[in-house]
């Protein structure tokens, strides 16, 4: 889930796998796989990075269990977007 902050100041939070595009520009548009759109305060440019660390961390996930099913501590899954991108989890 990505957190995005809507035009009253609120924040709503938004699975990445529903969004289909974002366009930018004073305000940035989320449009979603089912034709809905919300305008939100978020550049487009830090929702994209958004979206890009949810997958990353999913797939991280994803193949560290495939590495190792039965052995994979849950601790390893909370840092995988850290091993990604090869920060060691700073």
């Amino acid at each position: 889930m990505i957190a995005l902050r809507k035009l009253d100041g609120s924040t709503m939070y938004l699975n990445e796998d529903l969004v289909e595009r974002v366009e930018g520009g004073g305000n940035s548009a989320v449009h979603l796989i089912n034709g809905n759109y919300f305008v939100v305060r978020d550049d487009a440019e830090d929702i994209n990075a958004q979206i890009r660390s949810e997958k990353q961390a999913v797939l991280a996930g994803a193949m560290a269990m495939a590495m190792a099913p039965d052995d994979v501590p849950v601790a390893l899954l909370r840092t995988a977007p850290a091993l990604v991108n090869g920060d060691g989890g700073r």
